[in-house]
């Protein structure tokens, strides 16, 4: 992936700079860190720069681009602030959008949008 694509794309309330070299989510309490390494898509979750813990949290990731949209499953791959996606999700390129919706195993959504330029 290029760097453009792996630079933070904006630092709104509460965001921090990327931890695991992916973009980070446009504003939004909860901070989104959305990595691809390889073929896996991973989103870590974080607060003013502390992990939030995702054991027992699941979730969807929705990638659109030029109009299409493709959903894929997240789930906690181990204990920590990270979900991973199922199945290929195609490498991200300028303009498209990605919006990961996680819940959390106290039963609370949070929802992280990502614009790659």
């Amino acid at each position: 992936m290029s760097s453009a694509l792996l630079c933070s794309l904006a630092f709104a309330h509460g965001d921090w700079p990327a931890q695991r070299g992916g973009i980070m989510n446009e504003g939004g309490e909860t901070s989104f860190e959305l990595i691809q390494k390889g073929k896996a898509t991973t989103v870590c979750l974080s607060d003013h720069g502390k992990p939030v813990a995702t054991r027992g949290a699941s979730g969807t990731l929705q990638v659109t681009r030029a109009g299409k949209e493709t959903r894929h499953d997240i789930k906690t791959v181990a204990d920590g602030n990270c979900l991973m996606a199922s199945g290929g999700v195609a490498k991200l390129r300028a303009g498209d959008t990605a919006l990961a919706r996680v819940e959390l195993a106290d039963g609370s959504v949070v929802i992280g949008r990502f614009a790659v330029k």
